[in-house]
Protein backbone atom coordinates (compact mmCIF):
# COMPACT_ATOMS: atom_id res chain seq x y z
CA UNK A 1 0.00 0.00 0.00
CA UNK A 2 2.87 2.40 0.77
CA UNK A 3 3.29 5.01 -1.98
CA UNK A 4 5.56 7.23 0.08
CA UNK A 5 8.90 6.44 1.68
CA UNK A 6 8.94 5.99 5.42
CA UNK A 7 9.96 8.94 7.54
CA UNK A 8 13.32 9.99 6.13
CA UNK A 9 16.47 10.05 8.27
CA UNK A 10 16.75 13.81 7.92
CA UNK A 11 13.26 14.27 9.31
CA UNK A 12 13.86 11.83 12.15
CA UNK A 13 16.84 14.02 13.04
CA UNK A 14 14.59 17.07 12.73
CA UNK A 15 12.10 15.52 15.17
CA UNK A 16 14.78 15.06 17.84
CA UNK A 17 16.32 18.49 17.17
CA UNK A 18 12.93 20.20 17.53
CA UNK A 19 12.24 18.26 20.72
CA UNK A 20 15.64 19.26 22.12
CA UNK A 21 14.98 22.90 21.21
CA UNK A 22 11.66 22.82 23.08
CA UNK A 23 13.26 21.08 26.05
CA UNK A 24 15.90 23.81 26.33
CA UNK A 25 13.64 26.83 25.79
CA UNK A 26 10.47 25.53 27.45
CA UNK A 27 11.57 22.98 30.07
CA UNK A 28 8.54 23.11 32.40
CA UNK A 29 5.48 22.61 30.25
CA UNK A 30 2.71 23.30 32.74
CA UNK A 31 -0.70 23.96 31.24
CA UNK A 32 -1.22 27.68 30.68
CA UNK A 33 2.38 28.54 31.61
CA UNK A 34 4.90 30.75 29.82
CA UNK A 35 6.86 27.61 28.90
CA UNK A 36 3.82 26.12 27.21
CA UNK A 37 3.38 29.37 25.27
CA UNK A 38 7.05 29.30 24.23
CA UNK A 39 6.67 25.71 23.00
CA UNK A 40 3.57 26.70 21.05
CA UNK A 41 5.42 29.58 19.36
CA UNK A 42 8.32 27.29 18.40
CA UNK A 43 6.00 24.73 16.81
CA UNK A 44 3.78 27.37 15.19
CA UNK A 45 6.83 28.94 13.53
CA UNK A 46 7.85 25.52 12.18
CA UNK A 47 4.35 24.60 11.01
CA UNK A 48 4.05 27.84 9.07
CA UNK A 49 6.98 26.72 6.90
CA UNK A 50 5.41 23.46 5.87
CA UNK A 51 1.64 24.00 5.81
CA UNK A 52 -0.60 25.78 3.33
CA UNK A 53 -2.57 27.36 6.15
CA UNK A 54 -1.97 27.76 9.89
CA UNK A 55 -4.27 29.07 12.61
CA UNK A 56 -4.01 29.67 16.34
CA UNK A 57 -6.92 29.42 18.78
CA UNK A 58 -6.73 30.80 22.30
CA UNK A 59 -8.92 29.73 25.22
CA UNK A 60 -8.95 29.74 29.01
CA UNK A 61 -8.16 26.71 31.15
CA UNK A 62 -7.99 26.01 34.88
CA UNK A 63 -4.72 24.12 35.49
CA UNK A 64 -4.44 22.28 38.79
CA UNK A 65 -8.18 22.15 39.43
CA UNK A 66 -8.22 18.36 39.30
CA UNK A 67 -5.52 18.01 41.98
CA UNK A 68 -7.33 20.43 44.32
CA UNK A 69 -10.68 18.68 43.85
CA UNK A 70 -9.02 15.31 44.50
CA UNK A 71 -7.57 16.54 47.81
CA UNK A 72 -10.92 18.02 48.92
CA UNK A 73 -12.62 14.69 48.21
CA UNK A 74 -9.99 12.80 50.25
CA UNK A 75 -10.62 15.07 53.24
CA UNK A 76 -14.38 14.69 52.72
CA UNK A 77 -14.16 10.89 52.89
CA UNK A 78 -12.25 11.05 56.17
CA UNK A 79 -14.87 13.44 57.62
CA UNK A 80 -17.69 11.11 56.53
CA UNK A 81 -15.99 8.16 58.18
CA UNK A 82 -15.49 10.06 61.44
CA UNK A 83 -19.17 11.05 61.51
CA UNK A 84 -20.17 7.42 60.94
CA UNK A 85 -17.84 6.29 63.73
CA UNK A 86 -19.42 8.69 66.24
CA UNK A 87 -22.90 7.51 65.23
CA UNK A 88 -22.00 3.84 65.71
CA UNK A 89 -20.90 4.60 69.29
CA UNK A 90 -23.87 6.81 70.19
CA UNK A 91 -26.72 5.76 67.91
CA UNK A 92 -27.16 9.25 66.38
CA UNK A 93 -29.28 9.50 63.24
CA UNK A 94 -28.78 13.06 61.95
CA UNK A 95 -24.93 12.95 61.65
CA UNK A 96 -25.00 9.66 59.76
CA UNK A 97 -27.70 11.04 57.45
CA UNK A 98 -25.49 14.07 56.76
CA UNK A 99 -22.51 11.75 56.24
CA UNK A 100 -24.54 9.61 53.83
CA UNK A 101 -25.49 12.68 51.79
CA UNK A 102 -21.85 13.85 51.69
CA UNK A 103 -20.79 10.36 50.67
CA UNK A 104 -23.14 10.42 47.68
CA UNK A 105 -21.98 13.94 46.78
CA UNK A 106 -18.31 12.89 46.90
CA UNK A 107 -18.96 9.96 44.59
CA UNK A 108 -20.89 12.13 42.13
CA UNK A 109 -18.12 14.75 42.04
CA UNK A 110 -15.47 12.07 41.58
CA UNK A 111 -17.37 10.48 38.70
CA UNK A 112 -18.16 13.83 37.08
CA UNK A 113 -14.58 15.11 37.25
CA UNK A 114 -12.35 12.06 36.94
CA UNK A 115 -14.44 9.66 34.87
CA UNK A 116 -16.36 12.05 32.62
CA UNK A 117 -13.84 14.95 32.52
CA UNK A 118 -16.32 17.47 33.89
CA UNK A 119 -15.14 21.08 33.95
CA UNK A 120 -17.90 22.93 35.80
CA UNK A 121 -16.05 22.81 39.14
CA UNK A 122 -12.70 23.85 37.67
CA UNK A 123 -13.48 27.50 38.32
CA UNK A 124 -12.26 27.09 41.89
CA UNK A 125 -8.79 27.67 40.43
CA UNK A 126 -7.58 30.83 38.66
CA UNK A 127 -7.96 30.65 34.89
CA UNK A 128 -4.97 30.85 32.57
CA UNK A 129 -4.77 31.42 28.85
CA UNK A 130 -3.68 28.54 26.67
CA UNK A 131 -3.94 27.82 22.97
CA UNK A 132 -4.20 25.39 20.07
CA UNK A 133 -2.40 25.54 16.74
CA UNK A 134 -3.45 23.81 13.55
CA UNK A 135 -1.68 23.48 10.22
CA UNK A 136 -3.37 22.26 7.03
CA UNK A 137 -1.87 20.71 3.93
CA UNK A 138 -4.38 20.60 1.10
CA UNK A 139 -4.76 17.74 -1.36
CA UNK A 140 -4.30 17.81 -5.15
CA UNK A 141 -7.95 17.58 -6.04
CA UNK A 142 -11.31 17.95 -4.37
CA UNK A 143 -10.98 16.77 -0.75
CA UNK A 144 -13.08 13.75 0.18
CA UNK A 145 -11.59 13.07 3.60
CA UNK A 146 -9.69 15.08 6.20
CA UNK A 147 -7.29 13.41 8.65
CA UNK A 148 -6.34 15.47 11.70
CA UNK A 149 -3.19 14.22 13.46
CA UNK A 150 -3.20 15.44 17.05
CA UNK A 151 -0.74 15.84 19.90
CA UNK A 152 -0.68 18.12 22.95
CA UNK A 153 1.74 20.80 24.12
CA UNK A 154 1.91 20.54 27.89
CA UNK A 155 3.24 17.83 30.18
CA UNK A 156 1.56 15.50 32.64
CA UNK A 157 2.12 15.56 36.37
CA UNK A 158 3.66 12.27 37.43
CA UNK A 159 4.55 10.49 40.67
CA UNK A 160 8.25 9.66 40.55
CA UNK A 161 10.42 7.02 42.21
CA UNK A 162 7.78 4.98 43.99
CA UNK A 163 7.03 1.30 43.71
CA UNK A 164 4.22 0.67 41.17
CA UNK A 165 5.39 3.77 39.25
CA UNK A 166 2.62 5.63 37.46
CA UNK A 167 0.03 3.03 38.45
CA UNK A 168 -0.30 4.79 41.82
CA UNK A 169 -3.09 7.22 40.74
CA UNK A 170 -5.12 4.29 39.37
CA UNK A 171 -4.53 2.16 42.50
CA UNK A 172 -5.49 5.01 44.83
CA UNK A 173 -8.56 5.91 42.78
CA UNK A 174 -9.83 2.32 42.81
CA UNK A 175 -9.20 2.00 46.57
CA UNK A 176 -11.03 5.29 47.19
CA UNK A 177 -14.03 4.15 45.13
CA UNK A 178 -14.15 0.83 47.00
CA UNK A 179 -13.83 2.60 50.37
CA UNK A 180 -16.54 5.06 49.41
CA UNK A 181 -18.86 2.22 48.38
CA UNK A 182 -18.25 0.22 51.59
CA UNK A 183 -18.88 3.32 53.71
CA UNK A 184 -22.08 4.14 51.81
CA UNK A 185 -23.47 0.61 52.24
CA UNK A 186 -22.52 0.60 55.94
CA UNK A 187 -24.27 3.92 56.61
CA UNK A 188 -27.36 2.84 54.69
CA UNK A 189 -27.57 -0.42 56.65
CA UNK A 190 -27.07 1.49 59.91
CA UNK A 191 -30.03 3.78 59.17
CA UNK A 192 -32.31 0.90 58.10
CA UNK A 193 -31.39 -0.97 61.29
CA UNK A 194 -32.67 1.94 63.39
CA UNK A 195 -29.24 3.40 64.30
CA UNK A 196 -28.40 0.99 67.15
CA UNK A 197 -25.60 2.13 69.48
CA UNK A 198 -22.55 -0.12 70.00
CA UNK A 199 -23.88 -2.93 67.81
CA UNK A 200 -21.17 -5.51 67.11
CA UNK A 201 -21.98 -5.80 63.42
CA UNK A 202 -21.68 -2.08 62.78
CA UNK A 203 -18.51 -1.82 64.83
CA UNK A 204 -17.05 -4.44 62.52
CA UNK A 205 -18.20 -2.46 59.47
CA UNK A 206 -16.68 0.70 60.95
CA UNK A 207 -13.34 -1.08 61.43
CA UNK A 208 -13.44 -2.26 57.81
CA UNK A 209 -14.06 1.32 56.67
CA UNK A 210 -11.09 2.51 58.76
CA UNK A 211 -8.82 0.22 56.70
CA UNK A 212 -9.22 2.64 53.78
CA UNK A 213 -8.10 5.76 55.69
CA UNK A 214 -4.38 5.22 54.86
CA UNK A 215 -5.28 5.25 51.16
CA UNK A 216 -7.11 8.59 51.53
CA UNK A 217 -4.15 10.11 53.40
CA UNK A 218 -1.60 8.68 50.95
CA UNK A 219 -3.64 9.93 48.01
CA UNK A 220 -3.82 13.44 49.54
CA UNK A 221 -0.06 13.75 49.97
CA UNK A 222 0.94 12.02 46.74
CA UNK A 223 -1.32 14.31 44.72
CA UNK A 224 0.43 17.27 46.42
CA UNK A 225 3.87 15.89 45.60
CA UNK A 226 3.23 15.26 41.91
CA UNK A 227 5.88 16.83 39.70
CA UNK A 228 5.46 18.13 36.18
CA UNK A 229 7.46 15.85 33.89
CA UNK A 230 9.37 17.19 30.92
CA UNK A 231 6.81 15.41 28.79
CA UNK A 232 9.28 14.07 26.24
CA UNK A 233 7.31 10.89 25.59
CA UNK A 234 3.81 12.26 26.13
CA UNK A 235 3.94 15.66 24.43
CA UNK A 236 7.29 16.81 23.03
CA UNK A 237 8.16 13.81 20.84
CA UNK A 238 4.58 13.35 19.50
CA UNK A 239 4.28 17.06 18.66
CA UNK A 240 7.71 17.18 17.00
CA UNK A 241 6.99 13.97 15.10
CA UNK A 242 3.78 15.35 13.57
CA UNK A 243 5.56 18.53 12.46
CA UNK A 244 8.38 16.44 10.92
CA UNK A 245 5.79 14.51 8.87
CA UNK A 246 4.35 17.78 7.54
CA UNK A 247 7.91 18.89 6.78
CA UNK A 248 8.57 15.76 4.74
CA UNK A 249 5.40 16.24 2.70
CA UNK A 250 6.34 19.86 2.03
CA UNK A 251 9.97 19.23 1.05
CA UNK A 252 8.96 16.35 -1.22
CA UNK A 253 6.22 18.55 -2.73
CA UNK A 254 3.90 15.67 -2.02
CA UNK A 255 0.12 15.98 -1.81
CA UNK A 256 -2.47 13.27 -1.44
CA UNK A 257 -5.03 13.01 -4.20
CA UNK A 258 -8.16 13.45 -2.10
CA UNK A 259 -7.02 13.60 1.54
CA UNK A 260 -6.46 16.86 3.40
CA UNK A 261 -3.90 16.38 6.19
CA UNK A 262 -3.96 18.55 9.32
CA UNK A 263 -1.61 18.80 12.28
CA UNK A 264 -3.39 19.88 15.48
CA UNK A 265 -1.35 20.67 18.61
CA UNK A 266 -3.58 21.35 21.62
CA UNK A 267 -2.91 23.13 24.91
CA UNK A 268 -3.95 22.35 28.49
CA UNK A 269 -4.30 18.65 27.79
CA UNK A 270 -3.94 17.78 31.45
CA UNK A 271 -6.54 20.30 32.51
CA UNK A 272 -9.49 18.12 31.52
CA UNK A 273 -8.15 18.04 27.94
CA UNK A 274 -9.33 21.63 27.66
CA UNK A 275 -7.59 22.30 24.34
CA UNK A 276 -9.12 19.32 22.62
CA UNK A 277 -12.61 20.16 23.89
CA UNK A 278 -12.21 23.82 22.87
CA UNK A 279 -11.14 22.86 19.35
CA UNK A 280 -13.75 20.13 18.85
CA UNK A 281 -16.59 22.43 19.91
CA UNK A 282 -15.45 25.38 17.80
CA UNK A 283 -14.80 23.37 14.64
CA UNK A 284 -17.70 20.94 14.94
CA UNK A 285 -19.59 22.65 12.11
CA UNK A 286 -16.63 23.95 10.11
CA UNK A 287 -15.15 20.46 9.92
CA UNK A 288 -18.43 18.77 9.01
CA UNK A 289 -18.07 19.70 5.33
CA UNK A 290 -16.27 16.42 4.55
CA UNK A 291 -15.59 13.19 6.43
CA UNK A 292 -13.10 14.09 9.15
CA UNK A 293 -10.91 11.66 11.09
CA UNK A 294 -9.03 12.53 14.30
CA UNK A 295 -5.99 10.46 15.32
CA UNK A 296 -4.48 11.78 18.58
CA UNK A 297 -1.08 10.50 19.67
CA UNK A 298 -0.84 9.25 23.23
CA UNK A 299 2.44 8.69 25.06
CA UNK A 300 5.21 7.18 22.90
CA UNK A 301 8.01 5.28 24.63
CA UNK A 302 8.51 2.30 22.31
CA UNK A 303 7.12 1.01 19.01
CA UNK A 304 7.46 -2.59 20.18
CA UNK A 305 4.26 -2.28 22.26
CA UNK A 306 1.90 -0.02 20.29
CA UNK A 307 -1.85 0.12 20.87
CA UNK A 308 -4.96 1.86 19.60
CA UNK A 309 -7.54 3.19 22.07
CA UNK A 310 -11.17 3.55 21.00
CA UNK A 311 -13.01 2.88 24.26
CA UNK A 312 -12.45 4.62 27.60
CA UNK A 313 -13.50 4.46 31.25
CA UNK A 314 -16.23 7.07 30.80
CA UNK A 315 -18.06 4.82 28.34
CA UNK A 316 -17.19 6.99 25.32
CA UNK A 317 -16.76 5.01 22.11
CA UNK A 318 -14.23 5.89 19.48
CA UNK A 319 -14.24 4.62 15.93
CA UNK A 320 -13.60 0.90 15.50
CA UNK A 321 -13.28 1.59 11.77
CA UNK A 322 -10.37 4.00 12.32
CA UNK A 323 -8.75 1.53 14.72
CA UNK A 324 -9.03 -1.23 12.11
CA UNK A 325 -7.40 0.90 9.42
CA UNK A 326 -4.48 1.75 11.73
CA UNK A 327 -4.21 -1.95 12.61
CA UNK A 328 -4.07 -2.87 8.92
CA UNK A 329 -1.37 -0.27 8.32
CA UNK A 330 0.61 -1.68 11.26
CA UNK A 331 0.28 -5.20 9.82
CA UNK A 332 1.69 -3.98 6.50
CA UNK A 333 4.69 -2.56 8.35
CA UNK A 334 5.01 -5.67 10.54
CA UNK A 335 4.44 -3.69 13.74
CA UNK A 336 2.74 -5.23 16.77
CA UNK A 337 -0.46 -3.40 17.62
CA UNK A 338 -3.07 -4.20 20.27
CA UNK A 339 -6.48 -2.72 21.09
CA UNK A 340 -6.91 -1.32 24.58
CA UNK A 341 -9.44 0.62 26.63
CA UNK A 342 -8.91 2.81 29.69
CA UNK A 343 -10.24 1.59 33.03
CA UNK A 344 -10.95 5.07 34.39
CA UNK A 345 -11.33 8.50 32.83
CA UNK A 346 -11.24 9.64 29.23
CA UNK A 347 -8.77 9.14 26.40
CA UNK A 348 -7.30 11.67 23.98
CA UNK A 349 -9.88 10.75 21.35
CA UNK A 350 -12.87 11.40 23.64
CA UNK A 351 -13.31 15.18 23.05
CA UNK A 352 -13.54 14.52 19.31
CA UNK A 353 -15.75 11.44 19.45
CA UNK A 354 -18.11 13.31 21.81
CA UNK A 355 -18.60 15.86 19.03
CA UNK A 356 -19.46 13.00 16.65
CA UNK A 357 -16.13 12.90 14.80
CA UNK A 358 -14.57 9.56 13.88
CA UNK A 359 -11.57 9.23 16.20
CA UNK A 360 -9.29 6.86 18.06
CA UNK A 361 -5.92 7.30 19.76
CA UNK A 362 -2.55 5.75 18.95
CA UNK A 363 0.41 5.29 21.27
CA UNK A 364 2.46 2.94 23.41
CA UNK A 365 0.39 0.36 25.29
CA UNK A 366 -0.68 1.70 28.69
CA UNK A 367 -0.20 -1.79 30.10
CA UNK A 368 3.44 -1.60 29.07
CA UNK A 369 3.94 1.95 30.38
CA UNK A 370 2.32 1.18 33.74
CA UNK A 371 4.86 -1.56 34.46
CA UNK A 372 7.70 0.93 34.83
CA UNK A 373 8.57 1.58 38.49
CA UNK A 374 9.66 5.14 37.77
CA UNK A 375 9.35 7.09 34.51
CA UNK A 376 12.55 7.02 32.43
CA UNK A 377 11.21 8.81 29.40
CA UNK A 378 11.84 12.39 30.48
CA UNK A 379 15.03 12.57 28.42
CA UNK A 380 15.41 12.77 24.65
CA UNK A 381 17.85 9.85 24.74
CA UNK A 382 15.16 7.66 26.33
CA UNK A 383 13.20 7.57 23.07
CA UNK A 384 14.73 5.10 20.57
CA UNK A 385 15.29 6.41 17.07
CA UNK A 386 13.53 3.31 15.75
CA UNK A 387 10.40 4.26 17.69
CA UNK A 388 10.13 7.64 15.95
CA UNK A 389 10.79 5.99 12.58
CA UNK A 390 8.18 3.27 13.17
CA UNK A 391 5.42 5.57 14.43
CA UNK A 392 6.12 8.04 11.62
CA UNK A 393 5.88 5.23 9.06
CA UNK A 394 2.65 3.99 10.64
CA UNK A 395 1.05 7.43 10.39
CA UNK A 396 2.11 7.79 6.74
CA UNK A 397 0.80 4.33 5.92
CA UNK A 398 -2.52 5.13 7.60
CA UNK A 399 -2.83 8.30 5.52
CA UNK A 400 -2.23 6.23 2.38
CA UNK A 401 -5.17 4.01 3.30
CA UNK A 402 -7.48 6.99 3.60
CA UNK A 403 -6.33 8.30 0.23
CA UNK A 404 -6.74 4.98 -1.55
Amino acid sequence: MTTLPRLEDANINYCFETAENILQKAPDLKAGSESEENARHILLYELMKYCDETNEQSFFAYPGAGSLIHKVLCVGLVVCLMLFSVCVDNGFVLPVAISLFLNILIFCIFAYKFIFDGTLLDRIKPKKRSGNIIGKRFCDGTPEVRVVLTAHLDSPKTIHNLIFGNRWPLILSICSVIGNTVLFCSQLAFLFAGAPANADGFELLRNICFIFIPFYILSFFLISSKKTATGVSSSIIPSSLLVSIMKQFSEDSFRFRKTEVCCLLTGAEYSSRAGSYAFAKKYRRLFSDIRTIFIPLEEITTSEKLAVFFKDGSGAQGSAEVASIIAQAAENLELNLTKESSLLGTSSFTPFSNQHFRACSLGTSKKHISKSVSPNTDRITSIPRKTVADVGALIIETLNYYDS
